[in-house]
C-alpha cells in the first residue's frame, strides 16, 4: 500500500472516533506538547533533555547549568504550540501569522529580530545552495504565501513543499527551522490530521530532504514526512481506542 494511501485510510480511522472525548484530548496534548517540543528545540542544538524538558513545561522550575536561552526555547514553543491551535480555526495562512509564529519563537531571546524578516544574507550549515538573498525576502515570501493559498483544495504534500519552499527561503535571522515545522503542524491540523514531531534522531535524513526540495526533488523528503503523520495517526489511534 502506498504511503498515502495508508495515510488517508488511517485518516478514515481517526474520524470515525470523532468527537473525542475532554480525557482523551488532554492526554494527546499533554503528550504532543512535551515531544514536540523536546524534538524541535533538540533539532536546534538546545541541550535539555526529554525530561528536563517536561520538568519545564509541568513545573516551571529551572535546570542546573542550563542556559536561560534553552529555557526560553521551551516555553516559547509551548506557547506557539498553543498558539497554532487558535490559528487553526482560520481558513488562509497569512503573512501575519508567521511573523507572530516567529516572534514567539523568539521572545525574550532576541526581541530586535522576533517576527521581522533578515536584513543580512546567511548560509545553511551543511546545505549544498545557497538561500535568499535578504533584499528579495520580502517579494518572495509574498510570492510563496499566494502560491500556497491558491491551491484549493490543501493537500498534505501542497503542505509540504510550502514547508520546502519556505526553508529554502530562510527568511528570519534565526528560528527558521522552529516555525517552519510550527507552520506545517498549524496546515496539517487545519486538514484534520493530527500535529507531527520530527523527532530529533531523524535529524540527519529529514536535513537531506530539505536540501534535495531545493533541487526540485520533493520525494525524499515527501517520503520522510509521510512517515511522520503515519506515526502520528497511528499513536493517536493507540491512544483513543
Amino acid at each position: 500500500m502506498k504511503k498515502l494511501d495508508l495515510i488517508h485510510q488511517l485518516k478514515e480511522q481517526l474520524d470515525s472516533h470523532r468527537p473525542l472525548g475532554v480525557l482523551e484530548v488532554e492526554r494527546l496534548h499533554e503528550n504532543y506538547i512535551v515531544k514536540n517540543t523536546y524534538n524541535s528545540n533538540a533539532i536546534e542544538g538546545n541541550t535539555l533533555t526529554e525530561m528536563e524538558t517536561r520538568v519545564i513545561i509541568e513545573t516551571g522550575l529551572t535546570i542546573e547549568k542550563k542556559t536561560l536561552r534553552e529555557h526560553f526555547e521551551v516555553k516559547n514553543h509551548v506557547e506557539a504550540l498553543n498558539y497554532i491551535e487558535e490559528l487553526a480555526q482560520k481558513q488562509d495562512l497569512t503573512e501575519r501569522d508567521i511573523k507572530s509564529i516567529h516572534s514567539i519563537i523568539l521572545q525574550g531571546i532576541d526581541r530586535r529580530n522576533a517576527g521581522i524578516y533578515r536584513r543580512i544574507d546567511v548560509s545553511i550549515s551543511g546545505a549544498s545552495h545557497d538561500v535568499a538573498p535578504f533584499y528579495s525576502i520580502p517579494t518572495d515570501m509574498l510570492s510563496l504565501i499566494s502560491w500556497y493559498t491558491k491551491q484549493k483544495p490543501k493537500t498534505i504534500d501542497h503542505i509540504i513543499e510550502f514547508t520546502c519552499k519556505f526553508i529554502n527561503i530562510h527568511p528570519f535571522i534565526d528560528g527558521n527551522g522552529r516555525t517552519s515545522r510550527l507552520l506545517m503542524n498549524l496546515e496539517l491540523i487545519k486538514l484534520g490530521y493530527p500535529p507531527i514531531t520530527v523527532l530529533a534522531t531523524d535529524r540527519l535524513e529529514y536535513f537531506k530532504g530539505l536540501d534535495e526540495s531545493y533541487y526540485k526533488n520533493y520525494e525524499p523528503i515527501k517520503e520522510f514526512f509521510y512517515d511522520c503523520i503515519i506515526a502520528a495517526l497511528n499513536e493517536m489511534l493507540v491512544i483513543i481506542k
